[in-house]
């Protein structure tokens, strides 16, 4: 497999992206497949001008964040203080997206129960 760069959002006040830097200056990464970690700093013009057209522009914006070929990954921090960039974040089994505001809980009964039989005399 092909190894990958992948671009890492920060800004020095923000202290989980202080935490996230600092391991990764460490060289602290559990991907295989990545091989370089460029790191942004969004407080400089030039970090801030590569945020806005690269992260920005597709209504996406946290820091710290992370994209792998222009792809959102989620970071995560192991127990081992190692950072594994998670770029395929799937949801689980049975979950599903919220419905829509007004719409009835998808926990709901689709239909109510059967009326009790009616008393006979």
């Amino acid at each position: 497999m092909a190894k990958k760069r992948i671009v890492v959002y920060t800004s020095e006040d923000c202290t989980p992206c202080e935490e996230v830097a600092e391991l990764l200056q460490q060289g602290r990464v559990s991907n295989p497949d990545i091989d370089k970690v460029e790191l942004v700093d969004i407080g400089t013009d030039e970090g801030f001008a590569r945020f806005t057209k690269e992260v920005l522009s597709k209504n996406d914006g946290a820091v710290p964040s992370a994209y792998l070929d222009g792809k959102r990954c989620l970071i995560e921090v192991l127990e081992d203080d190692t950072i594994y960039f998670n770029c395929s974040p799937a949801a689980p089994e049975g979950i599903s997206s919220p419905p829509e505001a007004g719409a009835p809980d998808a926990a709901a009964p689709s239909a109510p129960p059967d009326e009790p039989p009616a008393p006979q005399s």
